[in-house]
């Protein structure tokens, strides 16, 4: 059986979505895939051949580590760990989204599970609700009953705070939906309209501070100020003028420097943004950004006229063309 998962993109709302304030983001033809196979033996063997790793264990320790991470959360609601210490290892995502779907008696097979990811790690792209997302779908279709969108949305924001100390409400219902997605103060809404040509996706490689701490850290400077209500306009104008079919470039610039002012920008990447600026083009950051270092993972752009090639090239950085995705989380033939 095989099942996959679309990565994801914000398109406006980023950080200011912990406020309240809405946020829009769009799934994307990048993917998760998982693959099973079962076997005569009676435990689990993980097989991650982009990373060159395997674990086997059995049952019963699966349903160890399970526990083990909610102990661990715990640690983390009372203070005694950070949201990146949660998760000891990134595969235990995989294992703990695997257990989530057993009953209570042990499986009386064996099972191989093989993931691949088109995905880069904790890079805007929703990596993490992404394997939640692919893994739960094909678990409960083997293990129990499967998931409509709206549980499959909740067990993947439920799986994914144990990257982020939090499970967030814009990756988790845009990997399950598909397609382009609003939340607003907890609310999901599917926006039944296409984002167009002429928008890439940049990575400049990953953020040396995760998503949880980048949050945090944010929080502790930014929390109260009155920054958010300009998020908050500037993501209903977006939302309004991808509708209307309008010139977005403005918004998006007018974005990124409110993105800077809350730190998440870091000077390579906005001196990058700053060039494409000049040649008629604008672009943001897509996602948590960086609060340290030279990276800030994902960005999103709006380039009519700009060959990204050669400037690319020179910053070291990778690209392609947005391509949405429509289905979300699902079975694959």
């Amino acid at each position: 059986m095989k099942a996959c998962a679309p990565g994801k993109l914000i398109l406006s709302g980023e950080h200011s979505a912990v406020y309240g304030a809405p946020a829009i983001a769009l799934a994307v033809n990048r993917y998760i895939r998982c693959h099973s196979s079962f076997t005569s033996t009676h435990d689990l063997t993980l097989i991650l051949p982009e990373f060159n790793w395997q674990v086997q264990l059995g049952w019963s320790e699966l349903r160890y580590l399970n526990d083990h991470l909610d102990q661990r959360f715990q640690q983390f609601e009372q203070g005694l760990l950070g949201a990146g210490d949660i998760l000891e290892a990134p595969h235990q995502l995989a294992l703990y989204a695997l257990s989530q779907c057993l009953s209570e008696t042990d499986p009386d097979t064996g099972l191989v599970l093989e993931i691949h990811s088109e995905l880069p790690l904790g890079s805007g792209m929703g990596s993490s609700a992404a394997l939640s997302a692919a893994v739960t779908s094909l678990a409960q279709n083997l293990f129990s009953t499967p998931l409509n969108t709206f549980d499959m949305f909740q067990r993947v924001r439920y799986c994914e705070r144990l990257c982020h100390g939090r499970g967030g409400l814009i990756d988790a219902a845009t990997v399950s939906y598909g397609g382009m997605v609003q939340v607003e103060e907890g609310q999901v809404a599917q926006l039944p309209v296409q984002l167009g040509d002429h928008w890439y996706y940049i990575h400049t490689g990953a953020p040396t501070v995760g998503t949880g701490e980048c949050v945090d850290d944010v929080r502790r400077r930014c929390g109260d100020t009155g920054i958010w209500q300009g998020f908050s306009k500037l993501t209903e104008q977006l939302r309004a003028a991808i509708i209307a079919g309008v010139d977005p470039r403005e918004l998006i610039q007018e974005n990124h420097r409110l993105l800077s002012d809350i730190g998440v920008v870091p000077a390579p990447v906005q001196r990058f943004i700053t060039h494409l600026e000049s040649l008629g083009g604008a672009a943001k950051v897509s996602g948590a950004g960086a609060v340290a270092g030279d990276t800030g993972g994902a960005l999103i752009a709006y380039l009519p006229d700009i060959d990204l090639a050669e400037l690319c090239q020179q910053s070291g950085y990778r690209y392609m063309a947005i391509e949405e995705d429509k289905q979300g989380a699902r079975l694959e033939d």
